[in-house]
């Protein structure tokens, strides 16, 4: 017989679905984690150009006010030391040339706002020259004194050349301290100060750009592994409903012996069906083999060896059955009245009548001269009245034979574990108790 293939879904395309979607998850992750890595590098490379550029702004102004001052202290105090401290910055110090270094290592080379630095540094040039050319003033008052080198090489403007000590220093000071000086140093220091503002703006700005990418890659990711948390519990879910549900319910009816539900993905149902194929074509042989085992040559049915395997049978598989135990009322006399061969045609007869009043996959057998008895499977407590009824059937079949009318006494007994000692001492004090009513009926062991 052809069976039609299972439907369902198969755990190997479940398997490969999440498999392949979790992978995509993890490949998303990983980019958005390198870029995240990036966008995070490129934001502390933003926050070190930030503070490298307010750094060098910082280092550049004090700088050129450091240098205004030892020049103007030296042009009004004559004090050396303010010289010396003057050269030793622009020789060893040179703060504004290093502030200019570190701008330069983080800005490139094309950057507009450090170019107009540049050149506001270099128009700064000339602000030392008037510092240097008022301190070569100074030291002319002072006479006798040796100078530093980047003062002496200064040359004294004609202008200047032949007039007095005094006027020398008039000359000095006003060049240190006159409006011309100071507009011309606030003008370029404002200069300065926008420049190095503009490129704080512009490091500003990239350093907003970043972080705000870079919150929107950890926004990505959080989803990202929000999706694969949803993955993970469809993966659960699937899992237990696909194989593990399945597998309890396959291990509880094996141990039952009974079929198995066609339940799972598509490999279970698969084993599922295979598996009840085997199951029925065992059962098939089972009943096959209980069919061919010996049967009483007299009345067709079972005999006492096969009533035994079949009570052995169900203590092994601890069936649910009710056991008969079946009594021909008066059989002697019956033998006496009208020979073996009157006998035996009763014998016949109650074979006959217990075959067809009950089921199938009922076991009836002949146990002894005139005792019967029956296994029935699956059948509990609730049937104790069908059973009446059929054994009242039966009697009133017996009770119609012309020849000899006979009658039976039947003790039934239950058990939910299969055939017992306890099982058949409880039919027979069921039968006994029939005997005792006056046969012909039927009574249930309840207790």
């Amino acid at each position: 017989m052809k069976h039609e293939a299972p439907r369902g879904v198969s755990i190997s395309l479940v398997n490969l679905f999440f498999t392949i979607l979790t992978a995509i998850v993890f490949c998303f992750i990983l980019i958005i984690s390198n870029n995240v890595k990036k966008r995070f590098d490129a934001v502390n490379e933003a926050l070190d150009k930030f503070i490298i550029c307010q750094q060098s702004s910082a280092k550049i102004r004090e700088a050129a006010d450091y240098l205004t001052d030892q020049a103007r202290l030296f042009v009004v105090t004559h004090k050396h030391e303010y010289a010396d401290a003057y050269i030793k910055e622009l020789q060893e110090t040179k703060r504004q040339e290093q502030a200019m270094e570190a701008l330069e290592s983080v800005c490139s080379k094309s950057d507009l706002a450090l170019q107009r630095l540049k050149i506001a540094l270099e128009q700064a040039q000339g602000l030392m020259d008037m510092e240097k050319y008022a301190m070569r003033l100074a030291f002319e008052v002072i006479g006798n004194v040796k100078m530093p080198e980047q003062i002496a090489d200064i040359p004294i403007a004609d202008k200047d050349r032949g007039d007095s000590k005094a006027k020398l220093q008039e000359t000095a000071v006003n060049n240190l301290f006159g409006d011309g000086y100071l507009i011309y140093k606030m003008r370029i220091n404002v200069n300065c100060q926008l420049t190095v503002a503009a490129i704080e703006q512009q490091i500003k700005k990239d350093l907003n750009v970043n972080a705000e990418e870079l919150g929107h890659n950890i926004s990505r990711l959080r989803v990202l592994f929000l999706v694969l948390l949803i993955v993970n519990i469809f993966i659960f879910v699937a899992f237990g409903y696909l194989v593990i549900v399945p597998l309890g319910r396959f291990k509880a009816s094996i141990q039952q012996d009974k079929k198995l539900n066609v339940i799972g993905s598509l490999e279970f149902k698969s084993l599922a069906e295979s598996y009840n194929e085997i199951y029925e074509i065992k059962a098939q042989n089972e009943r096959s083999l209980l069919k061919k085992a010996e049967y009483d040559g007299l009345t067709g049915i079972l005999n006492r060896r096969a009533f035994d395997q079949i009570c052995k049978s169900s203590t092994e598989k601890r069936q649910k059955i009710a056991l008969l135990l079946v009594d021909m009322d008066n059989f002697k006399g019956i033998n006496d009245n009208f020979g073996h061969l009157g006998g035996d045609n009763a014998l016949k007869a109650l074979a006959k009548a217990l075959k067809e009043t009950f089921r199938e996959s009922d076991y009836v057998a002949r146990v002894g001269g005139d005792e019967f008895a029956a296994i029935l499977p699956d059948c509990e407590p609730v049937a104790k009245d069908a059973i009446k009824r059929k054994i009242a059937s039966i009697n009133e079949k017996l009770s119609l034979l012309d020849e000899k009318p006979v009658s039976v006494s039947v003790g039934v007994a239950f058990s939910s574990c299969g055939f017992t000692k306890e099982l058949y001492d409880k039919a027979d004090k069921a039968l006994y108790a029939v005997k005792e009513k006056g046969k012909r009926g039927c009574e249930v062991c309840e207790f």
